[in-house]
């Protein structure tokens, strides 16, 4: 069970997360420090110990775990700050291309745990990737999930696996909206007006998603009861795969979990 939690960095993930552990564990204790005065009002506003740049000695000396959620460039300042302070906590990163070792290296600290949000984090939907060190305690493991589940849901995963995460579940938003659009067009340019296409087009995709999670069904067998024979659909679906649909979007989170991998470099 986590206590005393402080975010260290409140940008839009950082405040996302806020909102996510005050929904989900109301009276934990949140502590939060980041060098802008606005950041810090909006941190208070949701009932958060709110610290300067300044006060960062009685910061880290007041939280068992802490939540990284500033830039990477930022990481060696933080580090020089700190001290040796991050050695008796659990941290939690969610600073993208940093890895365990690099954390545990410049912070100087045993146990730490990487998550892999999205965007969705904004609105409690965030498909998040976990990955721990081999020698995490249990406690840190509990940690990472919960802090996890403040934005969505947790999918731990081997370390060397997180680019993958950003591929499909970082990256795969962008796809989703350009698919939403892309579908909205098609509806515009069989006649209806665009907004109101966009409109229906979040709606089927949203239902779609919320049929294959109830269900449990394969997306394959889903997409069969769809398609009559001679049908409307299985013509949709044939020009779909005549314009390389499929090979496009595993192409797509290719792509993007190899520059991830790169970034780690």
């Amino acid at each position: 069970m986590i206590e005393h939690v402080g975010i260290l960095g409140f940008g839009n993930m950082g405040e996302a997360l806020a909102r996510g552990l005050r929904e989900r564990h109301p009276s934990l204790s949140l502590l939060v420090l980041d060098k802008q005065h606005e950041r810090r009002e909006s941190a208070r506003a949701m009932g958060a110990t709110v610290f300067a740049a300044e006060d960062f000695g009685r910061f880290i000396s007041s939280v068992e775990t802490v939540v990284l959620s500033v830039k990477p460039q930022d990481l060696s300042e933080i580090s020089s700050a700190a001290g040796g302070a991050f050695a008796d906590c659990q941290v939690i990163s969610i600073l993208a291309g940093t890895t365990i070792e690099t954390l545990q290296r410049q912070l100087g600290a045993a146990q730490v745990a990487r998550l892999m949000p999205s965007l969705a984090a904004q609105v409690g939907r965030a498909v998040v990737g976990v990955a721990l060190p081999a020698d995490a305690s249990a406690g840190l493991r509990d940690s990472a999930h919960a802090i996890a589940e403040a934005m969505g849901s947790a999918q731990e995963l081997p370390e060397r696996l997180m680019s993958a995460v950003t591929g499909l579940s970082g990256s795969g938003l962008a796809y989703v909206f350009a698919f939403i659009h892309a579908l909205a067009l098609g509806g515009t340019r069989a006649g209806i007006p665009y907004q109101q296409s966009l409109q229906i087009a979040r709606e089927v995709t949203a239902g779609a998603a919320e049929l294959l999670s109830a269900s449990g069904e394969h997306p394959i067998s889903a997409m069969s009861r769809v398609a009559s024979p001679a049908g409307t659909t299985i013509e949709g679906i044939n020009a779909l795969e005549h314009n390389a649909f499929t090979a496009a979007v595993i192409e797509a989170v290719g792509a993007a979990a190899a520059r991830a991998a790169e970034l780690e470099q």
